[in-house]
């Protein structure tokens, strides 16, 4: 059995062509086709990105290696296409590790993409609440439970026997989903996410013009969106995901008119280039939406358990050279000693003094919301 010492460092690095035949089983199980073919889109995107740099960033594919052998896997994507927000989408260790060094080789993979990871503000990360290794390492990494839900298993053989309606619900308009409507799904969005994630994922709606491949939308008589289903896709080469998102003035439609158009959204799934899901969608309500908890219960679904949306933010520093403190200092002190300015800064702190009272550290955007903040050259 290998062991992976504490002290001993690993060689991390990012995952390359010729790893190819090194993903074994027993690293990521049956996902050899997803991360060969993310892996290879990486590898394309990386090289099309230095040609056209307003291209979204690529996934970050990092791996742990002892000895030559990689006893871990990471899969970072980006959120939005500014890369201000990250995630870790998978998070593999080989299995004859013991419990100790998998610890080991998990905590280095996650400090190590966080560190990496361009113009990135916050993380995001989803762990069951019920696993007990890699909720505390997460933990340990800087990661606090944002949100709370419970994950339902949709099967879509089941949903072969639901009503389907021609009409939409009285009162509601039936759209399929445009580019054009991007604006009134960012606006619906914000409606029903927490104040707190939404000011860490900072969507755009030409965010969701590139996640969003195909769905289903119903407009209230005012001319507002009530309700999305819709498919998204994190990656071209990753699995899309169900998505249905309700305003919360229209939660009435939980319910029969919203089977309907979810039956009917299932149904138009080959037309936007989606195949089936034969491990079946997921659907996530989170803690005390009680409303969308007794829907998914009348419609059958499976409960998969509780599942916990764990988020950090980043300390990141803003060095500048001390010429150009000069210069911009010398810039501003006519303005700052005309009446009202602002206090001239004091040029004498030292570059290595400690955050807070002139340092020349200053905290980024989403510190402010209250997770632990973390400086991408130091530990967590």
């Amino acid at each position: 059995m290998t062991t992976v010492p504490d002290r001993l460092p690993l060689n991390l690095r990012s995952l390359s062509l010729v790893d190819l035949g090194r993903l074994t089983e027993d690293l990521i199980g049956d996902d050899q086709v997803l991360w060969s073919h993310v892996l290879l889109a990486t590898v394309r995107d990386r090289w099309l990105r230095r040609l056209l740099p307003g291209l979204p960033p690529v996934p970050l594919l990092i791996s742990a290696r002892h000895n030559g052998t990689i006893q871990g896997l990471v899969m970072a994507l980006a959120n939005n296409r500014s890369g201000s927000c990250w995630s870790l989408h998978k998070l593999c260790l080989a299995e004859p590790l013991p419990r100790d060094s998998r610890r080991t080789v998990a905590l280095a993979m996650v400090r190590h993409v966080i560190a990496i990871a361009p113009k990135a503000r916050c993380w995001f990360a989803r762990c069951w609440s019920t696993d007990s290794l890699r909720l505390p390492l997460l933990r340990e990494a800087g990661f606090r439970p944002l949100l709370h839900q419970s994950v339902w298993r949709l099967d879509p053989a089941t949903t072969t026997s639901w009503p389907r309606t021609a009409a939409a619900p009285a009162g509601y308009r039936r759209l399929l989903w445009d580019r054009s409507q991007a604006p009134a799904l960012l606006h619906l969005d914000n409606a029903t996410t927490p104040t707190q994630l939404r000011h860490l994922l900072e969507s755009s709606s030409s965010d969701l013009r590139q996640a969003t491949v195909g769905g289903v939308l119903l407009e209230g008589h005012r001319g507002e969106l009530a309700a999305a289903l819709r498919f998204l896709h994190q990656h071209p080469q990753l699995p899309p995901q169900l998505s249905v998102v309700v305003h919360p003035g229209h939660e009435h439609l939980y319910g029969p008119p919203l089977q309907a158009e979810l039956a009917r959204l299932l149904d138009l799934a080959p037309r936007f280039g989606i195949q089936a899901n034969a491990k079946g969608w997921r659907l996530r309500c989170d803690q005390g939406q009680s409303r969308r908890q007794q829907w998914l219960t009348a419609l059958g679904l499976d409960s998969l358990g509780d599942e916990l949306l764990l988020a950090r933010s980043i300390w990141q520093r803003q060095m500048q050279p001390a010429r150009s403190r000069v210069r911009h200092w010398l810039q501003e002190a006519p303005r700052q000693l005309a009446p009202r300015g602002r206090p001239i800064p004091d040029m004498s702190v030292d570059d290595g003094a400690a955050p807070g009272h002139g340092s020349p550290w200053r905290q980024r955007h989403c510190c402010r919301h209250g997770y632990p903040a973390l400086d991408p050259g130091t530990s967590p």
